[in-house]
């Protein structure tokens, strides 16, 4: 396949930290083109420049996917590709070489693809990791879903129109799609793995992660409370907001221990990250 790898950036103190270096070595073994696209870095560091094809600082409007947008029309014609890939740095990883991600008999039927589909705000695939194939790539659909993003007013609003929305779009134009994992039908996390997401000896903890789940109810966001259930099924990926906004309040020194011991050779990259922008406590 002909490849190429959008990847949009952003970070509070608008530098490329070293996870998302990491990240773009795993990216640049798979892409033929690699373009990163920040709205907040205003160059690339000497490590990340010699991985990227093409760096583009913008403003911060519009959130990742007018970072996509933009970098999408750094690629030129889409017809010369394969496929196109666009990710954010939402999540730490890959953890894994992507070559046999990429060629998963589960994905390799699909026009368009994802690592995780959820149920939330309506059936879709997260966007924080989106392939698009060529019969995609070249379709009126897809040029038309472009051409319409505009500048939301709120995060919520990128999400029903643009992440939800794109997976409609295609959808309803024909385009099959496939996930490594299928979150839509997760039911509530059994005891067991809300013991291995907090202790059941802290008892003031348990109860809020408890309380806090019922509140959430279903459809629950699978790379968040069941970022374990994704990786088992080989996504090679775990979402920041975990430790950072902690949704469902978790013990998030539990679940990095459990993490980093899974992939060692990212504890002291994720660790460095989580110190300097912070993570969440337990209420």
């Amino acid at each position: 396949m002909t490849r190429a790898v959008v990847l949009a950036h952003y970070d509070p103190d608008g530098i490329i930290d070293p996870s998302v270096v990491r990240g773009l070595r795993a990216y640049r073994a798979v892409a033929d083109r690699l373009v990163v696209v920040s709205a907040s870095a205003r160059s690339l560091p000497a490590e990340a420049a010699s991985l990227a094809d093409e760096f583009l600082p913008r403003d911060n409007v519009g959130y990742d996917f007018g970072s996509w947008r933009d970098g999408l029309s750094l690629l030129g014609p889409l017809d010369r590709f394969d496929e196109v890939i666009c990710v954010n740095d939402s999540a730490y990883g890959p953890f894994a070489d992507l070559g046999p991600v990429l060629a998963d008999p589960r994905v390799a039927a699909a026009d368009f693809w994802g690592m995780i589909r959820s149920a939330q705000r309506g059936d879709h695939l997260q966007s924080w990791f989106l392939a698009f194939r060529r019969p995609v790539l070249t379709s009126p659909a897809f040029a038309r879903f472009w051409e319409g993003v505009v500048p939301q007013p709120s995060k919520e609003g990128v999400i029903d129109h643009y992440e939800v929305g794109l997976t409609a779009s295609l959808a309803a134009a024909g385009f099959r799609m496939a996930a490594l994992y299928d979150g839509r039908h997760d039911g509530p996390p059994t005891f067991r793995e809300m013991c291995r997401n907090v202790s059941p000896l802290d008892l003031g903890h348990f109860g809020r992660h408890r309380r806090r789940v019922a509140r959430m109810g279903p459809p629950f966001n699978p790379s968040e409370l069941f970022w374990e259930r994704a990786c088992d099924a080989g996504v090679p990926y775990l979402k920041a907001a975990i430790f950072r906004a902690n949704p469902y309040r978790v013990d998030v020194r539990r679940v990095f221990a459990r993490a980093t011991r899974r992939w060692p050779a990212w504890a002291p990259v994720i660790e460095a990250h989580l110190a300097r922008v912070g993570v969440a406590g337990k209420s």
